[in-house]
């Protein structure tokens, strides 16, 4: 595979899932619409993405499932995070779990590491308690809990995954804050961001209008029937049941009708704010942006030295062959290096004649990528150049690669970090988005009540 792959859901690398947690605070209203839309659709996707997204904002480009082009780091699979699941009852044992596979990445003592246990829970307080205001917007304690019970069923995932747990008043996850402290902060934020999304969409006026509200009884109606018989037709006895679901998962029909409306006004704010997949956002935010990412832009020639069928090495016939061809067209092209447009132009037609990259055809226009998504000599080489500069034959575990430095591509799709290609532009968006939804909060008036600024989190959740 070329890419690195996703965010940690499932099988996961501990450094990268520790880092995801990390992330988390500072990414919480993309999770928390995503993981609205997965339980109303039963499917993954979301709204409005900073990383990657459906048909609402992304305009994100799928990349292909093989290319021969530089491989990707070593890292497992990861996604989002894994599928929510109830808080298990009260046990004095952790959950049983397969443990995981070996890697390479952080030691993970012999010894069992303690998973949270449960508390109070759920039952802790009445659902419809409210819990804060945000410039008079109420939350209860049912969307706090849901929440609150997200990261720490994260936690809980993770240390069945072998990462270290010591204990609420450790810092396995963030050291800056204890584990307590994470998860309600990461919660808390859930809950601001929303109301966020609600007040800035007032100020531009924006509302949801009788499609929108089609659109998702639609889609409540798909999800419910899916959970049925599946058989096109949503019946009473089905939304019954799908409600009972739902409830399960600490979450009523009020609250996720609500959820989904708020995902539905964010796409309708990004919209207003930024046009349609960003198109409003100016090539000068959109390289300021990717000058954040350290985002690097080329093209590359590639003469595999393994089989593509088998991986195995070629012969040392077929080996010097490849050297001495990609020597050759080093040549060609070096005599071309004071024209950049005469270069490019050269390069691509040779590139498209012997490049032996299978993610050509999905990638005509080179690759956009931040660091550690490439294998390193292709990552060093291509920081190593200027723009339109051209790299002497380079080889790496796949073959032989002639690189040509581009500028960024404010228009173009991106790599990022998890292997997802999106749209730069949009991503762009949605991190000005991001922005301002912060500033929003820092702004608003956030009343507590009682002490569930600072609920103690292992009476909850038990020690």
């Amino acid at each position: 595979m070329y890419y690195t792959a996703s965010r940690p859901r499932r099988g996961t690398d501990l450094t990268d899932a520790k880092e995801t947690f990390m992330m988390r605070k500072s990414i919480a209203i993309i999770l928390c619409l995503c993981l609205t839309a997965a339980l109303l659709t039963g499917c993954g996707g979301g709204s409005i993405q900073q990383y990657e997204g459906d048909e609402e904002q992304a305009a994100a480009t799928d990349a292909p499932e093989e290319t021969d082009a530089p491989e990707e780091t070593d890292v497992p699979e990861e996604t989002d995070v894994p599928e929510e699941t109830d808080v298990p009852e009260e046990t004095d044992e952790p959950e049983e779990t397969d443990e995981p596979e070996e890697t390479d990445e952080p030691e993970v003592t012999d010894e069992p590491t303690p998973s949270p246990k449960p508390g109070l829970g759920y039952a802790a307080y009445d659902p419809d308690e409210v819990v804060m205001t945000y410039n008079g917007r109420e939350a209860t304690w049912r969307e706090y809990y849901y929440w609150l019970n997200y990261y720490a069923g994260y936690m809980q995932y993770m240390a069945a995954m072998g990462m270290p747990f010591s204990g609420w008043d450790g810092s396995d996850f963030n050291e800056e804050m204890d584990n307590a402290t994470l998860v309600r902060t990461t919660a808390a934020e859930g809950l601001f961001q929303y109301r966020a999304v609600e007040t800035l969409a007032e100020q531009e006026g924006l509302s949801l209008d009788e499609e929108d509200e089609a659109r998702l009884q639609e889609a409540f109606e798909q999800a419910v029937d899916s959970y049925g018989d599946g058989d096109g037709t949503c019946t009473d006895e089905e939304i019954a049941a799908y409600e009972e679901y739902i409830d399960g998962q600490f979450m009523d029909r009020e609250l996720l009708d609500n959820m989904s409306r708020v995902s539905l006004l964010l796409d309708k704010l990004f919209t207003a704010l930024y046009g349609e997949d960003g198109a409003n956002v100016s090539d000068a935010d959109v390289l300021a942006y990717a000058d954040e990412l350290g985002l690097l832009a080329c093209k590359h020639i590639l003469l595999m030295t393994i089989d593509p069928e088998t991986g195995e090495p070629l012969s040392e016939e077929e080996l010097a062959e490849k050297k001495a061809k990609a020597d050759e067209l080093y040549e060609r092209l070096s005599a071309a290096q004071d024209d950049p447009e005469a270069l490019e132009a050269l390069f691509d037609e040779l590139m498209n004649a012997h490049s032996e990259d299978t993610g050509l055809a999905y990638n005509p226009d080179g690759y956009q990528f931040v660091s550690g998504v490439m294998v390193p000599v292709f990552e060093q080489t291509t920081a190593a150049l200027e723009e339109y500069g051209l790299s002497e034959p380079v080889q790496s575990d796949y073959g032989y690669h002639i690189i040509l430095r581009l500028p960024v591509d404010p228009d173009g799709v991106y790599t990022d970090s998890s292997g997802s290609s999106s749209s730069l532009r949009t991503a762009a968006g949605n991190e000005k988005l991001y922005e301002l939804l912060e500033a929003t909060t820092e702004e608003a008036e956030i009343v507590w009540r009682g002490d569930f600024e600072n609920i103690d989190i292992a009476e909850i959740f038990g020690e």
